[in-house]
């Protein structure tokens, strides 16, 4: 997403499952200078119980994608990070994570990041890698053409949207290729929009609004439909910033941009993708 608070932080904490004080009971440390890093002191456990905890344990997490997990705009702990968090207190082990996303990165930005050698070490050894990407490859200057206009069912981005899967589609198929680790899991996002959401969003005026919607829509079904195709989960960011109707004023989620999400919309975006893990 380019350069890119609804929910109060009460309800985020109630999503990512773990107050405050409870990481602070589970030991959680932080190791000095490095964000990326968390220690959790193990707590006690027994026989069965602890090996079978310890063998899917997950002890590097990687993120990969644009400005969203990036934390721009935000200067925040990005959602990466806290999924580390959350994994360390909960798993009461060692994990690291570790944040290749750029600003500005674009889907064929990030195949040409895989076929770095430095990328590719660090991903080889990721049990969790975590990819938000896909927004950078899409034009909000054509909003206003007529091709792209709300009656015109977004013909102007057609092409776009077909390069996207066919990049996320290679993007999945070089992340697992690279999987090395037993039970080491791929999650993919999808967005809430592609452009300026929220208050600033609506600044733009109406066909701003219906357009980005609909292409996020499209979008985010282009995202899913690559991700069920590689076998891997799909994470929708949609619903949770803006309701299951898409009507919920996702602007206290939002940085000052309206662009990225704050350090609220980080935590909900940590929850969503913690709750996916649980699932499988």
């Amino acid at each position: 997403m380019r350069f890119r608070v609804g929910v109060t932080l009460l309800a985020v904490v109630a999503i990512l499952g773990v107050t405050l004080d409870a990481v602070s009971a589970a030991g959680v440390l932080r190791a000095p200078g490095n964000e990326g890093v968390t220690i959790a002191e193990p707590p006690a456990e027994s026989g069965t119980t602890a090996g079978k905890s310890r063998a899917s344990a997950v002890g590097t997490v990687v993120g990969l994608g644009d400005s969203v997990p990036a934390g721009s705009a935000c200067g925040c702990q990005t959602y990466v990070s806290l999924v580390g968090e959350t994994l360390a207190a909960r798993q009461g082990t060692r994990v690291v994570s570790r944040n290749l996303a750029a600003p500005g990165l674009t889907t064929e930005g990030l195949l040409e990041q895989l076929a770095d050698d430095t990328a590719q070490s660090t991903v080889v050894g990721a049990d969790l890698t975590i990819i938000t990407i896909g927004a950078n490859d899409f034009d909000s200057g054509a909003i206003e053409d007529d091709s792209c206009g709300p009656s015109a069912d977004l013909a102007c981005y057609k092409d776009d949207l077909a390069r996207l899967r066919t990049n996320m589609d290679a993007i999945l198929s070089k992340v697992r290729s690279l999987e090395t680790r037993d039970g080491s899991r791929i999650i993919v996002t999808g967005y809430w929009n592609v452009f300026m959401d929220g208050a600033t969003g609506r600044a733009q005026g109406q066909t701003y609004v219906t357009v980005s919607d609909r292409l996020t829509l499209a979008v985010n079904e282009t995202i899913a439909a690559s991700a069920d195709a590689a076998g891997v989960r799909y994470v929708d960011l949609y619903a949770p910033f803006k309701g299951g109707d898409g009507t919920r004023d996702d602007t206290p989620l939002l940085a000052s941009d309206g662009d990225h999400p704050d350090a609220t919309g980080h935590q909900l975006i940590a929850g969503s993708v913690l709750e996916a893990i649980s699932a499988v």
